[in-house]
């Protein structure tokens, strides 16, 4: 059977009107402003700079998560009206001011997090790290990052793990990390790979593709720690158990691990979607 299409009517912060649609439309197979589903509309912020989960490519938007909306809103019968957001920052203020109804912005599941927002896991991801691949730098714990400039996103979680990751530099006698915190992922990878940033720092499967894309960046072994990501809801949402179990469902079904797989991404498939999880 045809795949049914996923096209949202997006309105960039400029107030220009653009349609989106997920990497397996084919161009032209459908008129803008089509969505998926047919019961309640909902605002859907994803961030539009976090390969290979939801990114721009070709003035398109693309990637995992953009492709798993469509058998969610199919299941849920939501139609989902996609917002790219450019600053990572604001997502989550945004769902707490109903400016959104759904976040599925890949948000790391953490304690502060859990207490404003709730939080429905879809993978699990550790923090990892790269370097220009002439830079001879070597990250295989994370006393090898003490003393070195790290490019980082703003408002992520990746700024209190640095933080973690210093006082572990403190207890050892060893200088901090300089952080360097940027907007969107494009530029903290720029950052590192032409050694403004001795280091880029962010979820490990965007780590690998950074790498891969540009050509200019080495993995490095080491991974801070492997965290539950989740699709994010204001508290109290309607829609966060149904989108939990159409979650569940496509897991039982196989069509997430498949998913996951076609982007080379399995390896941080989960079992079972959780909500608020507990995380150390």
């Amino acid at each position: 059977m045809p795949r049914s299409l996923l096209i949202a009517a997006v309105c960039l912060l400029a107030s220009a009107c653009v349609s989106v649609r997920a990497a397996t439309v084919p161009t032209g197979s459908a008129e803008p402003g089509v969505t998926v589903g047919s019961g309640q509309t909902v605002r859907v912020a994803v961030f539009n700079n976090y390969p290979p989960a939801e990114f721009t490519a070709d003035g398109r938007l693309t990637g995992w998560m953009i492709e798993f909306l469509e058998p969610i809103a199919r299941e849920t019968g939501l139609r989902m009206d996609i917002v790219p957001v450019n600053n990572f920052s604001t997502i989550i203020p945004g769902l707490q001011s109903g400016r959104f109804d759904i976040a599925a912005a890949n948000l790391t599941v953490s304690a502060e997090r859990v207490k404003i927002i709730d939080m429905v896991t879809v993978d699990a991801v550790g923090t990892g790290f790269s370097a220009a691949a002439d830079s001879g730098v070597a990250i295989r714990s994370g006393r090898d990052v003490c003393g070195k400039a790290v490019a980082a996103l703003a408002g992520s979680v990746y700024e209190p793990q640095l933080r973690a990751i210093n006082d572990e530099c403190a207890a050892a006698g060893l200088p901090a990390a300089r952080t360097s915190l940027y907007p969107d992922s494009s530029a903290a990878v720029l950052a590192a790979g032409t050694r403004r940033a001795d280091v880029f720092m962010g979820s490990y499967s965007e780590v690998v593709h950074s790498a891969r894309e540009s050509g200019q960046l080495t993995v490095q072994p080491y991974q801070f720690a492997r965290l539950p990501e989740a699709i994010g809801f204001p508290k109290g949402s309607p829609h966060t158990e149904k989108v939990r179990a159409a979650v569940n469902k496509l897991i039982a079904g196989g069509q997430y691990r498949a998913l996951l797989a076609k982007w080379g991404m399995a390896e941080i498939a989960v079992t079972e979607s959780q909500l608020n999880p507990e995380v150390p």
